[in-house]
């Protein structure tokens, strides 16, 4: 049968001041009324029964999921991780609880903050990786590259589609070289897997996860085993534990509209409106111009913003931070080294950790 692993732990600082540590960027709503975690979670149930679909969270996100989401999704389904130990335990872990329900499961895990469109072609690849994935392979889900950026992984491949290599965000130059020579896409971070293929792939590639798989198995809703498993685990992304390693990856071309929300150029380019246009996040912003473009503007407050011969800036403006920043050659990716430097600093550390941190 096949399942669903929503990924939402991350904290999202790329899209800082908007996205913090209390509430990261998968619980904004940036494209509709809902979150970008509740759009995925309608995405998913396209594919599967709600019963069938698991979110893997850090604990401090569990309420905030059962308060965006309601009543009708399954809490038993919210698997709490006590410690951030990225993809490949989150995965291990879902799959332990998964596999324990249904030996034979076929899981698909997306993050939570990304934007889906065409979704009637998104069902469409999904449910093909679902078949591919039954011929023993661990599907992923490849976008064409629009422009070379460096915020991105990139993934080549043979002419059928076998992955060769991943190139974990390479330099402008190194990714227009990529794209150049053909067969490279962007790594959507989606995957499709049969839960023993993953299991063969982490007993050849990283057999020190797989002691910590039978104890999940065992101990499904034990907090206390849960919580000494994170202590012991490594803390590698799936990608790096076993993608970059594995001689089963098969790659299936997208054809739906996909980008991950990482950083505000991410957003400016899916806002609609002209490509050189000065746009909102919000349509109820006040603004006004003047010989300026390509620029992204928010204010939670009532201020109107005046931009004045600027162009590829952003303006981000809440009650107690201000990020302005270049939307080219990766200007809006350093705004996560920017948080770096900030919660470097203790008088300035809770303006994107939070006051309880």
């Amino acid at each position: 049968m096949h399942y669903i692993v929503i990924l939402s732990g991350g904290t999202g600082p790329r899209l800082w001041p908007l996205s913090r540590v209390e509430k990261p960027k998968q619980f904004l709503t940036l494209f509709s009324k809902n979150s970008l975690l509740k759009e995925t979670l309608l995405r998913a149930k396209k594919l599967v029964p709600l019963k069938n679909i698991f979110i893997v969270t850090n604990y401090k996100y569990t309420n905030l999921i059962k308060k965006d989401l309601g009543k009708s999704f399954p809490y038993q389904n919210i698997l709490s991780e006590p410690q951030k130990k990225n993809t490949a335990m989150a995965l291990l872990y879902a799959s332990a609880v998964i596999s324990q329900q249904d030996p034979n499961a076929v899981i698909t895990s997306f993050p939570s903050d990304h934007y889906i469109g065409n979704l009637d072609k998104f069902i469409k690849n999904i449910n093909r990786g679902v078949v591919t994935s039954l011929h023993d392979k661990i599907v992923v889900y490849g976008i064409k590259p629009t422009l070379p950026n460096p915020a991105y992984g990139y993934i080549v491949t043979d002419a059928k589609l076998k992955v060769k290599k991943f190139i974990e965000k390479p330099s402008i130059a190194v990714a227009q070289n990529l794209i150049n020579q053909g067969h490279t896409f962007w790594n959507s971070g989606i995957y499709t897997f049969k839960v023993s293929r993953l299991l063969s792939e982490f007993k050849k590639h990283q057999p020190e996860y797989l002691p910590l798989y039978d104890q999940i198995y065992n101990h499904p809703q034990n907090s206390k085993v849960i919580q000494k498993i994170y202590s012991l685990s490594p803390a590698l992304a799936l990608d790096v534990a076993i993608s970059e390693k594995s001689k089963n990856l098969h790659l299936i071309p997208t054809t739906f509209a996909w980008s991950d929300i990482g950083e505000w150029s991410a957003i400016r380019r899916q806002i609609a409106g002209k490509k050189n246009q000065v746009v909102a996040l919000t349509p109820t912003q006040k603004m006004v111009e003047i010989n300026s473009k390509n620029c992204l503007v928010h204010s939670s407050t009532q201020k109107v913003v005046g931009l004045v011969n600027l162009e590829d800036i952003a303006i981000i403006d809440t009650p107690d931070a201000l990020l302005v920043c270049n939307l080219k050659e990766g200007g809006s990716y350093q705004v996560k080294d920017l948080i770096t430097k900030l919660v470097s600093q203790p008088k300035l550390k809770s303006f994107f950790t939070g006051k309880h941190d």
